[in-house]
């Protein structure tokens, strides 16, 4: 290790410090705005995916397990345990593909660390603000974790949206029980012996089980060391552990740690928000197709063909050119720039079947070409910032060209609480009736002043059905 700051701490040591020491009453007002934020996107994608078909499937299994418990179900009159419900929210959450991405951990941070939060805070009548405050103790410790191991991890194959959000549930969920700073070290190293996901899923409905797994495998890790579990204090930097196992060629547990809190992720540089449910490396394009067609009044009819330049990562992240349902088209850079001109939009609607196999769509569809484009991002190399250039030709002969640089809803694009209400609202519809999803948005915007998150959890339990 090169200029190692650990001393003679150990990374888990710092982290479990850092988890047990921070003062939920003097988090600056702008990162508890960012936090609300952040629950704000986390539940709005999490109702989108009530009725998903693994989504459904997931609850199934949960009610046929036969036991209730304290914590709830989002969409769902029913409780279910800890584990369960966090590990239904957190599938749930991720199922559309609705919710928020970091570009330092290169995960969708707040799917699983949510889930596990409000299973485990629910149970210990927990305040909104130290909600809000575990929540940025999970979030700060899944980026201390990605960037000492990123971008090895990554391209090694690994999903860490599922590998990395098991010790931000842990993390949260730790904070939430109250644990000790021995136990809170002990609960991340059960989750190291935790952490699984594999992109080759991607596409298909284990992709959001990852995350579900990451939540609930982060719950029971908490409980685990309350009980007493311990784990290796080494767990991630020595020998055989974590580091050393899942980013073998190049990693940095050195300095994993230091900037822990030192910005707030939320804040420096911001997650991340989607407004279309689909892979955020596929937004940037749509961005483009989307305002082509409003300063041109680009149409089915007089588009004769579309060019899409875009980088190899974006390229990587689009594997399905011809998508047959509506998870691969989520992965598709072709559907998604034809759904877009056709549509319109790319909402919840764009990704249900009748719009997949929508005649329109597909032969829109057939005049869209691919590439990656080096003057981008540098050929093979990876930008985060995921921009695309969209040419259009139409029937006539004219040719219109649009670059977008940084996404809408990316840390040099940012979308305000204002911006992300609707998108929240028209989530909510598909499980909650609209005063519940009212009352669901105010107290998310009181969420630092509510004594009890009680409220909040029978709120988002009041199914529409």
């Amino acid at each position: 290790m090169h200029g190692s700051k650990m001393g003679t701490k150990t990374l888990g040591s710092r982290l479990a410090e850092f988890g047990c020491g921070l003062d939920a009453k003097a988090l600056p007002a702008t990162v508890i705005e960012a936090l609300k934020l952040a629950v704000l996107d986390c539940l709005a994608a999490a109702l989108a995916g009530v009725n998903e078909p693994v989504s459904r499937r997931v609850v199934d299994l949960v009610k046929q397990d036969g036991s209730s418990g304290p914590a709830t179900l989002i969409g769902h009159p029913v409780k279910a345990s800890m584990t369960n419900a966090a590990f239904a929210n957190g599938t749930t959450a991720h199922a559309c593909d609705y919710d928020d991405s970091s570009w330092t951990m290169w995960t969708h941070p707040t799917a699983a660390v949510l889930p596990a939060l409000l299973a485990a805070a629910e149970t210990r009548n927990l305040s909104g603000r130290d909600v809000l405050a575990a929540l940025a103790v999970g979030l700060e410790i899944e980026k201390a974790i990605g960037i000492g191991i990123q971008p090895d991890h990554y391209k090694t194959g690994w999903h860490p949206t599922g590998t990395l959000g098991v010790f931000g549930a842990a993390a949260a969920a730790s904070r939430a029980f109250g644990l000790d700073r021995p136990r809170f070290q002990a609960a991340l190293g059960i989750a190291a012996s935790c952490s699984a996901g594999i992109r080759i899923n991607v596409g298909t409905m284990t992709k959001p089980l990852h995350v579900g797994f990451a939540a609930r495998n982060g719950v029971e890790a908490a409980r685990l060391a309350e009980a007493g579990v311990t784990s290796n204090a080494a767990a991630f930097e020595g020998e055989d552990g974590f580091f050393q196992v899942y980013a073998p060629k190049r990693s940095e547990p050195e300095r994993a740690a230091d900037t822990l809190g030192d910005p707030f992720e939320v804040i420096e540089p911001g997650l991340v928000y989607k407004l279309y449910p689909c892979c955020a490396d596929l937004h940037a394009s749509v961005d483009a197709i989307l305002a082509l067609k409003e300063e041109h009044g680009l149409t089915p009819q007089n588009v004769r063909r579309i060019q899409a330049g875009i980088t190899p990562l974006a390229h990587n992240n689009s594997p399905y050119p011809a998508p047959e349902t509506p998870l691969q088209a989520k992965f598709s850079q072709e559907y998604v720039l034809a759904a877009a001109l056709v549509r319109g939009r790319l909402g919840l609607s764009e990704f249900k079947q009748p719009s997949i196999d929508d005649p329109a769509v597909r032969e829109v569809m057939k005049r869209v070409s691919v590439k990656i484009s080096p003057e981008l991002s540098g050929a093979g190399s990876i930008s985060f910032s995921s921009p695309a250039m969209v040419d259009v030709e139409t029937t006539d002969g004219r040719v219109f060209h649009k670059l977008v640089r940084d996404l809408r809803g990316s840390p040099k694009n940012r979308l305000t609480a204002a911006d992300l209400e609707p998108k929240f609202l028209q989530c909510a519809d598909v499980a909650l009736k609209p005063e519940a999803a009212r009352k669901a948005l105010q107290l998310i915007s009181d969420l630092d002043s509510l004594p009890n998150i009680a409220p909040l959890m029978s709120v988002l339990s009041t199914a529409k059905n």
